[in-house]
C-alpha cells in the first residue's frame, strides 16, 4: 500500500494524458460534425440544453474545475512552485482534464525534491 501512495504521481501522469487526449479526440470530432469549424457558441451551450442530466454533469464539472483551479493557484503559490500560470493557461485553453493532473503530476515531484 505504501509504494502506490508514494508512486500516485504516476496515476496523475496517466489522468493527464487521458484527459488531454480524449478531450481533444471528441472535441476533434465535434469540429468534423460541424464542416471543419469550431462553433464555440454550440460547444458552449451543448450541456445546457440536453436534458438535466447533462445540466447536473455541467453544475459537477464546473463546480470541481472552480476548485481545482483556486487549488492550482493556492497550492502552486504556497509551495513556491514556478510558472504557475501555465497549468492555469493549459487548463483553460486544452482542458481542465488535462491541466489540472498536469499540475499534481508535477506538485508531487515538487513536494518529492523538498524532502
Amino acid at each position: 500500500m505504501k509504494s502506490i501512495i508514494e508512486n500516485k504521481h504516476y496515476f496523475y501522469l496517466i489522468l493527464t494524458i487521458l484527459g488531454g487526449g480524449l478531450t481533444f479526440y471528441f472535441a476533434v470530432l465535434g469540429i468534423i460534425e460541424h464542416k471543419g469549424e469550431f462553433d464555440s457558441i454550440e460547444f458552449i451551450t451543448s450541456t445546457w440544453t440536453d436534458s438535466y442530466y447533462a445540466k447536473s454533469l455541467t453544475f459537477d464539472f464546473w463546480t470541481g474545475a472552480i476548485a481545482g483551479t483556486f487549488f492550482i493557484l493556492v497550492e502552486g503559490l504556497r509551495l513556491k512552485m514556478k510558472r504557475i500560470w501555465l497549468y492555469l493557461f493549459l487548463t483553460l485553453c486544452v482542458a481542465f482534464a488535462f491541466g489540472f493532473p498536469l499540475f499534481l503530476f508535477i506538485r508531487e515531484l515538487h513536494l518529492r525534491k523538498q524532502k
